[in-house]
């Protein structure tokens, strides 16, 4: 199926949603994620070849009226299209955080910063630090989740950002600022949300490696620098079907997995303060279960194309899906390029 097609039909199923209520609107809606699990349904695309596409739909449940339109969709794209359960989405609490073991060079107190690192607020638990961005002011910031550097809208401006986080470290000590909050997204659960991010500005003379890999763990390409795509096009041209994507974050080090989705709408993610709706969302699927993509503890990882070290997208939540009987893991990220937009930030190079 053309782009121009598949596009089409991904937007007549949001239609679909939306004259139905699968996309409830109003102030008075407590959430846009509809209550009715087996009813959910997200969409987006995949390219399956050069230039071929097919619509990607996720469901729940393959039961109830979301799969029972998912499969009329399929139909309609002469079977073009590729359905999967996905039971549940999350970002993790903050006890999953605590919980999970994390490689112990990525938890220590480590200067100059560089990305992969714990970091966290004083009130949360440990996630990543994923990129290093320059504001619109010209200050230098460190790149994370709202959900790790906010703690989804209770932290406040200016509120200390510290390596490593918490549980990594115990006591915090003033050495262990690194930055203070300067910016995030603000999440909703009556809106459509692109991206759980935050910024905070690097307290000055705070010295680090910029959005290099590491050097000295025995990641591949270190070294070697995480580059921002130069706009929407090149961002797609390192999402291909089963692209291989990478990240370093704190609980698993350096891991790969394959791009199964791109652009995927109407994403229910639950979180502590309830279930939230996602629009444009990457979907990855990890190597094995033994070998995740992602854990707690690497929300705000940078996302990177292995192939060109383009960036694409910052880690945020995690899953899993059933495949013939079988569970397997899957990650979510949110595509860079809406983040750096939502903050007036560039990568630094």
């Amino acid at each position: 199926m053309k782009k121009e097609s598949v596009l089409e039909l991904k937007n007549e199923v949001l239609r679909s949603l939306m004259s139905a209520g699968g996309g409830r609107r109003g102030a008075a809606a407590e959430s846009l994620v509809n209550p009715r699990i087996e009813s959910r349904l997200a969409v987006g695309y995949s390219e399956t070849s050069k230039g071929d596409f097919q619509l990607e739909l996720r469901v729940q449940r393959k039961q109830g009226t979301a799969y029972q339109q998912a499969l009329s969709f399929k139909e309609r794209a002469k079977q073009e299209a590729n359905i999967e359960e996905i039971p549940l989405i999350e970002i993790p609490p903050k006890t999953a955080v605590f919980d999970a073991s994390a490689k112990p060079q990525l938890v220590t107190y480590a200067r100059p910063l560089h990305i992969g690192l714990s970091v966290g607020h004083n009130d949360g638990g440990a996630g990543t630090l994923g990129a290093f961005v320059a504001d619109a002011d010209g200050n230098e910031c460190i790149l994370s989740n709202n959900h790790v550097l906010a703690l989804l809208g209770q932290a406040e401006i200016r509120d200390a950002v510290y390596q490593p986080g918490r549980p990594d470290q115990s006591p915090l000590r003033i050495q262990h600022m690194i930055a203070r909050l300067s910016d995030a997204t603000v999440l909703g659960k009556s809106v459509r949300n692109e991206a759980d991010s935050a910024v905070a500005a690097l307290v000055e003379g705070m010295d680090h490696s910029s959005n290099q890999i590491p050097t000295g763990l025995g990641y591949p390409m270190q070294g070697q620098m995480v580059v921002q795509p130069s706009d929407d096009d090149a961002l797609l041209e390192s999402l291909g079907k089963d692209e291989v994507v990478c990240k370093i974050g704190r609980t698993t080090g350096y891991t790969e997995g394959r791009v199964s989705a791109v652009a995927l709408d109407n994403v229910p993610v639950r979180t502590s303060v309830g279930n939230i709706l996602f629009d444009n969302v990457i979907e990855i699927s990890w190597e094995s279960q033994k070998n995740p993509f992602t854990r707690p503890g690497d929300s705000g990882s940078l996302v990177f194309a292995k192939s060109n070290l383009r960036a694409v997208g910052l880690h945020f939540a995690g899953g899993h899906k059933r495949v013939s009987g079988r569970v397997a893991g899957i990650s979510y990220s949110c595509n860079i390029l809406t983040v750096l937009r939502a903050h007036n930030a560039s990568l630094l190079d």
